[in-house]
């Protein structure tokens, strides 16, 4: 018999699959009852608390963006914005459960598309390089983080240049002796390059700003025991980003980080976190604003998390929203920003557990 777990990693990269295929599709957004009008019976998938146990963690490096056999998921994960247009790139390689690539393009009209690639294989060794039939993401030491795709729906060849690292850090721990690492060795960059994303011409896309992160370890993106995670990224003018990631546990507290990531240093804290301005789509609610605050933040080195910085207190909010639901997992992969002039993602990923309505 196979076991339940067993069943969960597998059906997390085909979830993606099927997200691509055209199952699911960006639902219209409509506001959710107000904090004085209880009436919508739609649940907000609010967090309980925050969990402030610090997790290890050290300044991202590309020595520790190479493969982790025997992890049962794992993933390298890139995107390139455009701060005029808004136009968005985001391309995906996993290796395990199985091998997937994952591509996102949101034009600067029309509609949003997320599509899978014809990926048959997809091989990582140190270096980092990660190939594929699909795409490549490789790093030169000479000059940094090269992605050149050859997908069936888009091509590309971009450079991340003047890369701005953020951090590796983990293994944050959570309901089923899950366990989740990350890297983001490109916290922002200024890319050089083309892209032909689907459907268009070739684009030029010098001077927009690029990401890059790898997530691994023993976990299920679609293990229902868990109630989610945050995850965001700003591009900010002054070429600096904002970085925010963690885990909703089972309960509903918040275990994770807000980064900063500046030339001329990366510094960051376990945070505090408040969702607010609630919005529905469909049978889905999610927080347009989500604050990140602690008193004092600490240096990323290569040697670890040192000294003491000052302390952080930075929102993100939704401008763009584009919202995915597969049943198992729903999610805003939307359009964001920090400050004036700065442009990102932002990722509410929630279980169907969470999402449901609870007895009193």
């Amino acid at each position: 018999m196979v076991r339940l777990d067993t069943l969960r990693r597998k059906l997390a990269v085909p979830l993606a699959a099927m997200l691509a295929a055209g199952a699911i599709t960006a639902a219209t957004v409509r506001p959710a009852a107000g904090d004085d009008d209880p009436g919508s019976w739609i649940p907000r998938t609010d967090v309980t608390g925050s969990d402030l146990t610090p997790v290890p963690g050290k300044l991202a490096e590309p020595r520790d963006d190479g493969p982790h056999p025997g992890s049962a998921t794992e993933w390298w994960y890139a995107h390139v914005m455009d701060p005029a247009t808004k136009r968005t790139f985001i391309a995906m390689l996993f290796t395990a459960p199985v091998p997937t690539a994952l591509i996102f393009w949101y034009p600067e009209e029309g509609e949003k598309l997320v599509l899978p690639e014809l990926a048959l294989d997809v091989k990582a060794t140190d270096g980092p390089v990660v190939r594929s039939s699909a795409g490549d993401l490789v790093y030169d030491p000479a000059r940094g983080y090269h992605l050149t795709w050859h997908g069936i729906f888009a091509k590309g060849d971009i450079w991340f240049d003047d890369a701005v690292p953020g951090v590796t850090g983990g293994p944050i721990e959570y309901d089923g002796g899950q366990t989740m690492y990350w890297s983001s060795p490109v916290a922002t960059s200024r890319v050089t390059g083309w892209l032909e994303p689907p459907g268009s011409s070739r684009i030029d896309v010098t001077g927009w700003r690029g990401y890059h992160d790898h997530n691994w370890g023993n976990f299920s993106v679609v293990d229902q025991r868990y109630s989610g995670w945050e995850w965001g990224v700003s591009h900010e003018p002054d070429g600096t980003a904002t970085l925010l990631g963690g885990v909703v546990k089972g309960d509903g507290t918040w275990q994770g980080v807000v980064g900063r990531a500046t030339p001329e240093e990366t510094y960051g804290c376990m945070s505090t976190i408040k969702l607010s301005d609630w919005r529905v789509s469909g049978l889905f609610s999610y927080p347009e604003t989500t604050r990140l605050t602690c008193p004092s933040s600490q240096l990323a080195t290569p040697d670890g998390l040192k000294g003491e910085r000052p302390g952080l207190d930075r929102s993100f909010h939704v401008v763009d929203p584009f919202i995915l639901d597969a049943g198992l997992l729903a999610l805003p992969e939307s359009l964001g920003r920090t400050v004036p002039g700065s442009l990102g993602l932002i990722e509410h990923i929630r279980t169907l557990p969470a999402r449901l309505p609870r007895s009193s």
